[in-house]
């Protein structure tokens, strides 16, 4: 059973002859009482220490445990982070690209249209054309109708209506009292006619 420094030093023997000498005992005793109590001292400082470095170690361990996980949720983070910016940027990039073709497809019917409508303008713009040089030349013929020249000629005051302009219109074309005149005019002309004849 183990001994305290205390019950060494107290420790008492039996007084025999020829034993060993009290004083020296109890000194020796008291020497290894004070060196027991020296190594219990000690001990127990060695123990503090190793306490105190087992706690730093767990310190440490647990410093270490918290930055083994702050990286491995930084590194999740990360590789989140990074799968959520890529498959952002790839939706940013898939609808820029789907606008992009949308402008150029929208462009490309524009221009298309645009084509057509040109065409169709040129189209019309040559058929308007046509159209107007055939009624341009339709109306410089109507000028040119010698029935312009009758009316031109045509003198209000019926009494001086000259026989070539009344021969110059058709049959059909004259009114009740046109004919009247026109009769009257080939009446006279023939008595004129006549007269000259029986002089002659």
């Amino acid at each position: 059973m183990p001994f305290t420094p205390s019950e060494i030093k107290n420790k008492t023997f039996t007084q025999v002859k020829n034993g060993f000498e009290p004083s020296e005992v109890e000194s020796y005793l008291t020497q290894l009482s004070n060196e027991i109590e020296r190594l219990k001292e000690d001990k127990k400082q060695l123990e503090k220490v190793i306490e105190d470095k087992d706690t730093n170690i767990q310190s440490y361990k647990d410093v270490h445990q918290s930055v083994s996980d702050a990286l491995i949720q930084a590194k999740q983070a990360g590789e989140e982070t990074k799968a959520a910016a890529t498959k952002e940027a790839d939706a940013t990039i898939a609808k820029a690209k789907a606008e992009a073709d949308k402008i150029v497809n929208d462009g490309v019917e524009k221009a298309r249209r645009l084509s057509f409508q040109t065409e169709d303008m040129k189209r019309q713009s040559k058929i308007f054309r046509s159209r107007f040089r055939m009624l341009v030349e339709a109306q410089l013929d109507l000028l040119k109708n010698e029935d312009w020249d009758y009316l031109l000629n045509y003198d209000l005051d019926s009494e001086q209506v000259t026989q070539e302009n009344i021969n110059h219109l058709h049959e059909n074309d004259l009114t009740e009292e046109e004919k009247a005149m026109k009769a009257k005019a080939e009446a006279e002309q023939a008595t004129k006619a006549n007269e000259n004849n029986n002089k002659a």
